[in-house]
């Protein structure tokens, strides 16, 4: 009776854990471009979109460079304007990055002013052309 009880218990949590769905994204980039400026400097273009039902306060974009094989290399960080990103807005980027040496491509993430990562919608991996 006791291993029955013990079943149909471990059964309800597998099929309530199964039933979860996962959390949309909270910023989804549209639009991705990264290239090369010389040895020194990357440019990395784009536009991104608050898909939350909250205000966002002072995003900073997170890019993490790879190798070839896909090792990675560095992340550097940096703001999109304006500080303050509604619900629903699209807002461009301009930043200029330190061009880490071997990068071929870059996977994006996305954390706000306090330092919570946020869920990233289209995170890449995108080229560095």
């Amino acid at each position: 009776m006791r291993r029955i009880l013990l079943a149909s218990l471990a059964l309800a949590l597998l099929l309530t854990a199964q039933d979860r769905k996962p959390k949309p994204p909270e910023i989804e980039f549209v639009q991705v471009s990264v290239h090369r400026i010389d040895d020194q400097l990357l440019a990395a273009d784009g536009s991104l979109r608050n898909t939350s039902a909250k205000t966002i306060n002072k995003a900073q974009i997170i890019f993490e460079f790879f190798a070839p094989g896909k090792q990675s290399i560095t992340i550097q960080k940096g703001s999109p304007e304006p500080d303050t990103i509604e619900p629903g807005d699209l807002v461009e980027f301009h930043l200029q990055l330190r061009a880490p040496a071997r990068a071929v491509q870059v996977v994006l993430g996305a954390e706000d002013g306090s330092g919570r990562d946020l869920r990233v919608g289209k995170p890449g991996p995108y080229p560095v052309e």
